[in-house]
């Protein structure tokens, strides 16, 4: 009797019978969801640390063929012709 006034003034009892304003099933639902978003959250933290991973290794690779092409005297000789005449072909 007592359980079912609380009830209809929106109070409710959990396993353990502490009083509570969300009805158990409301309550379950709500820690399921913390779960869920913690894990959501987990995810998308450790999706961020490979993202930032791979961002660094592309940019060392980056480096690394720049590097490279600095070192072959054919390339140097052309990116210089091509900066040179970079003007003539404009109209």
């Amino acid at each position: 009797m007592a359980r079912e006034l609380l009830g209809g003034a929106g109070l409710h009892f959990d396993e353990l019978n502490k009083l509570r304003v969300l009805e158990p099933g409301v309550a379950q639902q709500t820690a399921e969801l913390r779960e869920e978003c913690k894990a959501f959250v987990d995810k998308i933290a450790e999706f961020q640390k490979i993202v930032g991973s791979l961002i660094e290794l592309v940019d060392q690779l980056a480096k690394a063929a720049e590097s490279e092409k600095m070192k072959d005297p054919n390339f140097v000789r052309a990116a210089s012709f091509r900066k040179c005449h970079q003007g003539e072909h404009r109209h």
